[in-house]
């Protein structure tokens, strides 16, 4: 019973402590029930020590919720068991964890050396024998699953299913490990994938478009220096008097600069890293893992690639171990032809991470006059700052800002001191491109990577809010500089513009006068573009947050859209979430076309084709199957006498035994079939499966990969074509026999997403769905046909051809 109250109570302070405002009474209600469900199962069991083992699920379930609110603390979101990947990483980002290690955090686990030290003394007390009547032991647990199952049912209907399993613990962590196990990824609801007018669309946008300051840095060397933390609101700041990044401050007020002061972070799973990765690429960063470890091996033609297409030598400079974050492989694939890492500099003093970013820059200056002398083209140096990382932590020789006492101690003043300390080494690295004859000749962009204060953690709110005078929210959180300066130009520039990394790669192609020939951008050049401006976070606020020109929306945690919250800019009034809708929609399109082309490797294939490509070879299906479909039982028999009968399009059923092993037919396991296939090429099968689909597929996927191309799903449901296409099953045709959707909305679905052909009955087959699904680039496929006059007709219908 102590256990019970006891997490009961931290089910309470872990709803406070991770903000769930809607259906908070549910959600609790769930939470009861799974954990009175648990302890009825131990406490009605034979187990002999019931109170061990149930101090050890309460153990069990507390440290899971201290782990959450950690993450959540920092994070603003709930974590995923992918990210035990990053685990190896944790020791690098120990001492900011020590920043979120509050009390009330720390409640989740307090108890426990008690509860051991109390168990011990009663140690012989705790076997019990107590037996309990058959329908107490049987009927309380299965009276409580009944009712939790009652619960679910009656969410499913309402549609709070999702909304509540993405607030509540449980079942939030069991959806979040089934969609790991499987592959699975969410998709916002309504939103196309990817088309081919996306492709012509961001092949055109990607084009470079004369205008204002095009090719002002043309045939100059590059540096683009990544500042670790770098905040915007330290920009043109002063701490009671005390200039906190003079040396930026000046740069941004000398002629030639551009400074643009409503930029926004935009990074993944890969923090850090990810900001690069956006910065180089303009692709939008995975959310499953860190861009550099889950797409490694794609190919990739951004910055470094670009450059080296005309005449540049592209290098990268970073002070730390040199697979941190993969970087020394993923690299590789950026276009990068030599990665400058901790290995190669002289390590003496450092803090934090590594090197001191003074250390750093000025044995950087022997590597760019190297690079600078390899041959007479300019070079691409791209440097990856350290010193000022989370915690903050310089020691009392570079505390050089007189911090009054109420800030001594807090994130911001150690903030304020690392920052300064890091705007004098690059003081001092510009300094020395100057003395080394570099500096003239050399266009400089620096920008901060990520936010270095939270503005998501309440203390840590508060204290920032009432330091600058103005509500310290997550859009000021994410807000880092971005200046860019090119020596000897009579200009001088600030750009208000909302802008975010992603915007990075073509704005700095406008200045450097170079088109993208190969490859595409989801950025706009910040200097010409005169659209509405899209910046779509993923991290610290939920897909489905967006800042514009004019409004920031921050998308509820629930994942129900008229409960997110949306205020202007300029002067932080609320505004009425639907009036962002269309902005929402256009963030989730982006984002998933990007994901669209990072899962599929499609630069490869654009880059090949020099970006001159046909869509259609990219996205339309270029499967050319027989117009006969031959309906088989699914065993070896009848596919062998199909085959042999001349027959290269077959159906097959395939289900899971007992052992999670595919099955074809009744019993065929799928390795027998696979080794039929090795002896019968070229044919294709249209697999079926009614149940089990996701794992059926996935096992295929993972185990017998070598036959997927020959196979082509027959799904039922829209959602079954998301699910199978991020299992790279990229033919799929569309059963709408038996489905209630409109004519309407099977046609919305088909422009939305690239499918082989459909499959209907006669009835159907009669309208006008053949001939529009055929405009839209969609075959049609009729079941149960077998009167060849009957076929004519629907041919005439322009019906492409008939199961059998």
């Amino acid at each position: 019973m102590l256990f019970t109250v006891l997490l009961l109570l931290k089910i309470l302070l872990f709803m406070n402590l991770t903000k769930v405002k809607y259906n908070g009474p549910i959600i609790f209600t769930i939470s009861s029930l799974i954990i009175l469900f648990l302890f009825s199962i131990i406490y009605f069991s034979k187990i002999r020590r019931k109170g061990i083992a149930a101090f050890v699920f309460y153990c069990i379930i507390s440290t899971i919720m201290f782990v959450d609110v950690m993450y959540y603390t920092y994070f603003n979101s709930l974590p995923s068991v992918v990210m035990l990947k990053q685990f190896n990483q944790l020791g690098a980002v120990g001492d900011s964890i020590k920043d979120i290690l509050t009390f009330r955090n720390i409640l989740f686990i307090l108890d426990i050396p008690f509860i051991i030290l109390y168990l011990y003394k009663r140690r012989s007390k705790l076997v019990e024998t107590k037996k309990y009547n058959k329908y107490i032991s049987w009927g309380i647990p299965w009276a409580l699953a009944l009712a939790l199952a009652s619960i679910m049912v009656f969410l499913i209907r309402v549609d709070l299913f999702g909304p509540v399993t993405n607030q509540e613990i449980f079942t939030y962590h069991a959806k979040d490990i089934k969609r790991a196990i499987l592959g699975e990824e969410e998709v916002a609801e309504g939103v196309a994938i990817f088309t081919q007018e996306d492709l012509e669309e961001l092949l055109e946008r990607s084009k470079l478009k004369e205008g204002k300051y095009t090719g002002i840095g043309k045939g100059k060397n590059l540096i683009v220096i990544q500042v670790e933390a770098l905040q915007n609101f330290v920009i043109n700041h002063f701490y009671y008097g005390q200039e906190i990044t003079p040396n930026l401050n000046r740069l941004i007020r000398e002629q030639g600069s551009i400074y643009f002061d409503n930029y926004f972070q935009l990074i993944g799973r890969g923090n850090t890293s990810d900001a690069e990765f956006v910065t180089n690429n303009s692709l939008y960063p995975s959310m499953e893992e860190p861009t550099y470890e889950q797409y490694e091996k794609n190919t990739f033609y951004g910055l470094p690639w670009i450059l080296r297409d005309n005449g540049y030598t592209a290098w990268a400079f970073h002070g730390y171990e040199k697979d941190f974050w993969n970087r020394d492989r993923a690299y590789v694939n950026q276009g990068f032809q030599r990665y400058v890492n901790q290995d190669d500099f002289d390590i003496g003093e450092t803090i934090g991470f590594g090197i001191v970013d003074k250390d750093f820059f000025n044995q950087s200056i022997d590597y760019l006059k190297e690079l600078d002398s390899i041959d007479p083209n300019p070079f691409y140096a791209f440097m990856i700052t350290l010193t000022s990382h989370n915690p903050f932590k310089m020691p009392e020789k570079y505390q050089v800002l007189d911090i009054r006492e109420e800030h001594k101690e807090t994130i911001l003043g150690r903030y304020l001191q690392s920052i300064h300390y890091a705007d004098e080494a690059l003081g001092e690295f510009l300094d020395r491109l100057k003395e080394e004859g570099l500096y003239e000749d050399t266009v400089i962009a620096i920008y901060g990577d990520h936010f270095g204060i939270t503005g998501v953690y309440g203390p840590v709110q508060e204290i920032m809010t009432d330091y600058l005078g103005y509500p310290y929210d997550i859009d000021e959180m994410m807000r880092v500089p971005l200046i860019i300066h090119v020596p000897g130009k009579d200009i001088n520039e600030r750009i208000s513009k909302v802008g975010s990394q992603l915007d990075f790669l073509p704005t700095i192609l406008n200045i450097m006068g170079i088109q993208n020939e190969k490859g595409i951008m989801f950025g706009r050049d910040l200097i010409n573009y005169e659209g509405e401006s899209l910046v779509a976070p993923q991290t610290y606020a939920l897909k489905g947050s967006v800042i514009t020109d004019q409004v920031f929306l921050e998308m509820s945690r629930d994942g129900i859209y008229q409960n997110s919250r949306a205020f202007r800019l300029d002067n932080r009034e609320p505004v009425d979430p639907s009036e962002c809708r269309q902005a929402y929609e256009r963030a989730i399109a982006e984002i998933n076309k990007s994901d669209f082309i990072l899962k599929r490797n499609l630069l490869k294939d654009i880059i090949e084709g020099n970006g001159k490509i046909d869509p259609g070879k990219l996205l339309a299906s270029q499967l050319e199957l027989d117009k006969l479909i031959k309906e088989t039982d699914s065993t070896l028999e009848s596919l062998s006498q199909a085959y042999e009968e001349g027959y290269k399009a077959m159906t097959i059923d395939l289900s899971l035994d007992e052992d999670g092993e595919v099955i074809v037919g009744d019993n065929i396991p799928f390795g027998d079939f696979v080794r039929w296939s090795d002896d019968h090429k070229g044919f294709y099968l249209i697999t079926r499966a009614q149940e089990d689909y996701k794992e059926i597929y996935s096992t295929i996927l993972n185990r017998y990969n070598v036959i997927q191309d020959r196979l082509i799903p027959e799904i039922q449901e829209f959602d079954e074509y998301i699910t199978l296409s991020f299992r790279k099953y990229y033919n799929m045709i569309l059963n709408v026999e038996k489905m209630d959707y409109t004519h309407e909305q099977i046609l919305e679905f088909i422009e939305r997403h690239s499918l082989f052909a459909l499959a209907m009955d006669g009835d159907r087959a009669n309208t006008d769905l053949v001939k529009k699904a055929r405009q839209k680039g969609t075959l049609t496929y009729v079941l149960d046909i077998n009167d060849s006059k009957a076929r004519k007709k629907l041919e005439k219908n322009q019906v492409y051809g008939f199961y059998e």
